[in-house]
């Protein structure tokens, strides 16, 4: 018995051409006449006279036997073609085999695992009743792929199969974007939470001075709900998500510059308040480039301080803006608490944490600097990042192309 997975259908299903059962059969049916043969030689060789002691009825049962064997021998045949079946879904290639007369077995090949497919019809007899071999390849090891042999009209077949795989892949790129973006805007929705969590965490713990009560309730509420809405994200965060391309470009001409003072500019009274000092220098020359400005402001120069921010708890952070030929380099340190060696190489990559953001920055998601390295590298620019170690503070690097 075969059974579906969820939202599982069934595309096709067939048996191997019949003139696959009449060639397993043709050569059985032969050997009924193999008696009457024995015994026209026997009569040929001369030894017929020694055959007459033989009882009758002892002869008449070896025939029955040998009829009653050839006939079970037909019903295994036509078992096995009617109950070897292969079946097409939308999402698998099922083939079920009658191995004996007790047992079946199923072997499934998935269609997102399918490489490639070929027919074969290699006769005129297979020509001229139109069947053939299909034989399909999948990712796996050499051999794990299916061969289908005696199958009708193959090439009609390998379409029905091909058809499936590309909605398969329709399918999984339409899965891909929809998680993507959900972890994208997720992935806001914390940073934005994340502020007035903090916010509502000053006013209740008394960093403004005495408040009323009413004001302090309710404070404390938002705080409550603020929390709650951050877990819900994380959450959301947590979950994998697949390569898929995020940054979909609004391409203009605009000055870096700008944006970065700007952007520094938001960060002014967060820093203050925690006690870091913030440090802009920005060179004299032109930083006009092409790019999508919101996606560089918002996914790549707020997220940096924002981690900057995050996990410097005293001294500063230094925002360098300068050009060399028609490179365009920011960069952002800090005297925070570094980044340790063995977390350079997942660090921009999907989910990646350090191995100090569970105590420094509980809130983190690891996809920051993947969505970061994501937008950088669509604009033809790259970005990595420096550190001595724990506690020795870090320096990121993004570069883009000048105009």
């Amino acid at each position: 018995m075969i059974t579906h997975t969820d939202g599982e259908r069934v595309i096709a299903r067939f048996r191997k051409h019949w003139a696959m059962l009449v060639h397993d059969t043709i050569g059985t049916i032969l050997l009924t006449g193999l008696p009457f043969l024995v015994w026209i030689a026997a009569s040929s060789a001369g030894v017929l006279p020694f055959l007459r002691p033989i009882p009758a009825p002892w002869i008449e049962l070896l025939l029955a036997f040998w009829f009653l064997l050839i006939w079970i021998t037909l019903a295994v045949i036509w078992t096995n073609y009617y109950l070897d079946i292969w079946v097409i879904t939308n999402r698998r290639i099922i083939n079920v085999e009658q191995v004996s007369l007790f047992h079946r077995r199923a072997a499934v090949w998935n269609m997102d695992r399918v490489q490639n497919i070929s027919t074969q019809v290699a006769t005129v007899l297979q020509t001229l009743l139109g069947f053939g071999t299909i034989e399909v390849h999948t990712a796996g090891r050499p051999g794990e792929g299916a061969r289908m042999e005696g199958i009708p009209h193959p090439d009609v077949v390998r379409t029905i199969i091909l058809d499936q795989i590309e909605r398969v892949g329709k399918l999984e790129e339409t899965i891909k974007k929809q998680d993507e973006l959900v972890h994208f805007v997720s992935h806001e929705v914390k940073g934005h939470l994340s502020k007035n969590k903090a916010a509502f965490a000053s006013i209740v713990e008394g960093d403004y001075g005495t408040i009323p009560k009413d004001l302090a309730k309710m404070a404390d509420l938002a705080l409550t709900d603020t929390e709650k809405g951050v877990k819900t994200v994380m959450n959301v965060l947590d979950k994998p998500i697949d390569d898929v391309e995020i940054a979909r470009l609004s391409v203009e001409e605009f000055d870096l510059q700008t944006s970065v003072f700007e952007t520094a500019q938001s960060f002014a009274e967060d820093a203050k308040r925690k006690g870091v000092q913030l440090e802009t220098a920005i060179g004299a020359e032109s930083f006009k480039m092409r790019g999508d400005r919101l996606k560089i402001e918002e996914h790549v120069i707020r997220n940096l301080l924002d981690n900057a921010l995050h996990y410097t708890l005293k001294g500063k952070i230094r925002i360098e803006l300068s050009r060399t030929g028609n490179v365009i380099r920011l960069s952002i340190s800090d005297t925070g608490v570094g980044i340790a060696a063995e977390d350079m190489l997942r660090i921009f990559t999907k989910g990646g944490k350090g191995s100090y953001s569970s105590t420094i920055n509980a809130e983190s998601t690891g996809y920051g600097l993947y969505f970061a390295k994501t937008i950088v590298e669509a604009h033809k620019g790259r970005i990595w990042a420096e550190s001595e170690g724990r506690d020795k503070g870090s320096r990121f690097f993004v570069e883009f192309p000048a105009i």
